[in-house]
């Protein structure tokens, strides 16, 4: 369609639409500024242009300027555009500051004001369930989002973008049936507009939480193919690739640079790129000259600094810069990940260890994720390990284990540890107890069992640890003797001292070291120590009172 024609034609109101409709376009493919450019010129042509002070607001809060938004909708009902789109507008920032009763009324007042006949206006409608599609999972109300949708697709045929915000509700409501409501709302907007590249992206961010490698490479390559224009696929296949194949991640990051508009975005992302194909010293030269120019300010490139300087082994420098992105920005989608960075980074440093548990326990405060809390506890747990305090550790180790739904049998062994080393041998014996249950063709939980024993008859007053030692050494001998001959000699050497020293069951001691002679034939401890248990027992006999030497 040729706008400028068009402008010629019609009049002035229908060239302010276009120049709107320009900007929603701009806005469908990420390219933010231009967007904001576009609305922002059609609103000072026209200050009463409700269509485009929508727009415009949802720019605003595409780039997470919410406060922007929010000044920009409340100046246009001031100055009287009391339009329906305002009030949705408005009621979209509500949601977004948890103010859903507010919000709510906003949005039937605008249903309210654009009914006609009896038939509400889709495109408010819509826009109710774009604004409740937006945000996290307890921003808005999903189900209400989905009702008005649903009642704007019996409306307005045509328009896939109403499908696409009815699926990202279904997500947002969680539960088994989400996943496949959503597909299915996904699928009738490719139906209705099998170009709609957004619904094919959207379908791969599905696959791509499933970590469904197949499925999601599928969807935006489909994606890519309905509309090469689209830029979304092309950024989530370079992030794919970049650790696993550079050369196809750099193909990937030129065709979004080539469909996106040039910012502080796609600079940043050729800084990253040189950083992920081992230059770093030129990634720490790209970012100095971003910093020198229009994008000093952007909030990443302490974050690149930080892992670059990691790579040349620079770790102060590396410090210094991950810890003043993390103390003075706001988190992001990336925010768990530099944390992890940060936690990894300090903990190689000596004495580091508190500043990498600081971030770790807030990055616990930020995550409700069930499977990321817990490696975050592992990880503080091993910190408090490095740092030798056994009851921390612990305390720990136990939080992860209750949290995880399907601990392995190292979780199981490594809470057995901990409360032996903490002197919880009655804990300690609990886990390594179950570790021999569930998992009993490993040495390990017969291992643990023999060293809680041990620890509980510290000064072998009382031999107690025995039976535990005899299965210990039975186990090994039935999985590799070769393997565990040492361990066994061991052991063997430890029962030999009870029985000998404290139980004086001196026929017991030279049963376990004829043990040992059997697993070595040629071992002089064994046979020097028999032939000493031999005379005692002679000894013995004849009233003498000689101790064997055990």
């Amino acid at each position: 369609m040729n706008f400028l024609v068009i402008a010629v034609l019609f009049s002035t109101k229908i060239l302010t639409a276009q120049t709107v409709d320009d900007g929603k376009k701009q806005l469908y493919y990420n390219r933010f500024n231009s967007s904001k450019e576009t609305l922002k010129a059609a609103v000072e042509k026209k200050a009463s242009d409700a269509d485009a002070i929508y727009w415009l607001g949802q720019v605003y809060i595409k780039q997470d300027s919410v406060a922007i938004a929010k000044a920009l909708y409340q100046k246009a009902l001031n100055e009287g555009v009391n339009d329906p789109f305002i009030w949705v507008g408005m009621g979209h920032v509500e949601l977004l500051e948890g103010k859903n009763a507010e919000a709510k009324q906003r949005f039937e007042a605008a249903i309210t004001a654009s009914t006609k006949r009896k038939k509400e206006n889709p495109d408010v409608l819509n826009a109710i369930g774009r604004a409740n599609a937006d945000g996290a999972s307890t921003v808005g109300d999903p189900a209400y989002g989905i009702e008005k949708l649903k009642r704007a697709a019996e409306l307005d045929e045509k328009n896939p973008a109403i499908y696409v915000n009815m699926a990202i509700n279904f997500l947002k409501q969680g539960g088994e049936k989400s996943g496949g409501d959503a597909y299915e709302a996904y699928g009738n907007a490719l139906r209705i507009d099998p170009k709609y590249a957004e619904a094919n992206f959207r379908l791969g961010k599905i696959f791509q939480s499933q970590n469904n490698k197949e499925k999601f490479e599928e969807y935006f390559n489909a994606s890519i193919t309905a509309d090469p224009g689209y830029a979304p696929p092309y950024i989530e296949l370079y992030d794919y690739y970049s650790n696993r194949d550079i050369n196809k991640a750099r193909e990937y990051l030129e065709k979004y640079i080539a469909n996106s508009e040039k910012d502080c975005i796609t600079e940043f992302l050729y800084a990253d790129y040189l950083f992920r194909s081992g230059k770093y010293q030129e990634s720490i030269d790209k970012a100095k000259a971003m910093e020198n120019g229009e994008c000093n300010d952007f909030p990443r490139l302490k974050v690149l600094y930080a892992f670059n300087y990691d790579r040349l082994g620079q770790k102060d420098l590396a410090k210094q810069n991950i810890e003043s992105y993390l103390d003075n920005s706001k988190p992001d989608k990336n925010y768990k990940d530099d944390i992890m960075f940060a936690a990894t980074l300090f903990k190689s440093m000596t004495g580091e260890e508190t500043t990498a548990i600081k971030y770790l326990q807030k990055a616990l405060d930020l995550d409700t994720a069930r499977k990321t809390r817990y490696v975050y506890m592992d990880t503080i747990a091993s910190l408090y390990k490095k740092m030798n305090l056994p009851l921390e550790r612990l305390n720990w180790l136990q939080k992860s284990y209750n949290t995880n739904p399907s601990p392995s049998n190292l979780d199981t062994y490594n809470i057995g540890d901990a409360a032996l080393i903490a002197g919880n041998l009655d804990l300690a014996d609990s886990m390594f107890s179950k570790y021999k249950v569930n998992y009993p063709d490993q040495i390990y939980g017969y291992l643990g069992l023999a060293k809680t024993a041990i620890a509980k008859d510290k000064d072998t007053t009382t031999g107690s640890a025995v039976p535990a030692v005899e299965s210990y050494i039975d186990v090994l001998s039935k999985k590799d003797v070769q393997r565990y001959k040492g361990l066994i000699i061991q052991n063997y050497g430890y029962l030999v001292y009870v029985h000998a020293n404290v139980k004086k069951d001196y026929e017991a001691a030279i049963k376990d070291l004829e043990g040992i002679l059997t697993v070595d034939p040629e071992n002089s401890y064994a046979k020097g120590t028999i032939d000493q248990i031999k005379k005692v027992i002679d000894a013995n006999k004849g009233g003498g009172k000689a101790k064997p030497k055990a």
